[in-house]
């Protein structure tokens, strides 16, 4: 199975494809480490990242999406462009889910919540999310 870690910052998603190998946690190498919505008020602009988003997820495979969750208000609230990225994702023909960040900052603690060699400092919380998902699915 393999798990697609997003984390949402303003109008990207950082990007990680993880799976299981010898029963640990496998980063897999992949060209596209983020994806960018540009003018989240053009149609097309949107139509074209769902269309991105699907392309992405076939190509590699992609099982499920997990995603790390945002407040909805307050300081730590996400914005507008990061929540219309989130529906695109629900609507890629993929499974989807949300990783809460409290869980996430425990998990990061755990020996599996780890950062291999490979990852970039950005896409840090998007690899903790794909490898909590394989942990919740009990992959691993």
């Amino acid at each position: 199975m393999i798990v697609c870690g997003v984390d949402l910052k303003s109008s990207e998603a950082r990007l990680v494809l993880v799976s299981v190998e010898n029963n640990d946690p496998h980063l897999i190498p992949c060209k596209t480490k983020k994806l960018t919505l540009g003018d989240d008020k053009d149609s097309s602009a949107i139509k074209s990242f769902l269309q991105a988003i699907k392309t992405f997820a076939h190509e590699n495979g992609v099982a499920v999406f997990a995603i790390k969750a945002r407040a909805k208000g307050g300081q730590m609230g996400g914005g507008a462009i990061s929540f219309k990225i989130e529906t695109l994702f629900q609507l890629s023909d993929c499974d989807v889910v949300f990783v809460n960040a409290t869980a996430l900052s425990k998990f990061s603690k755990t020996n599996l919540g780890g950062i291999p060699d490979g990852v970039l400092k950005y896409q840090y919380d998007a690899y903790r999310c794909g490898v909590f998902q394989l942990a919740k699915a009990g992959r691993l």
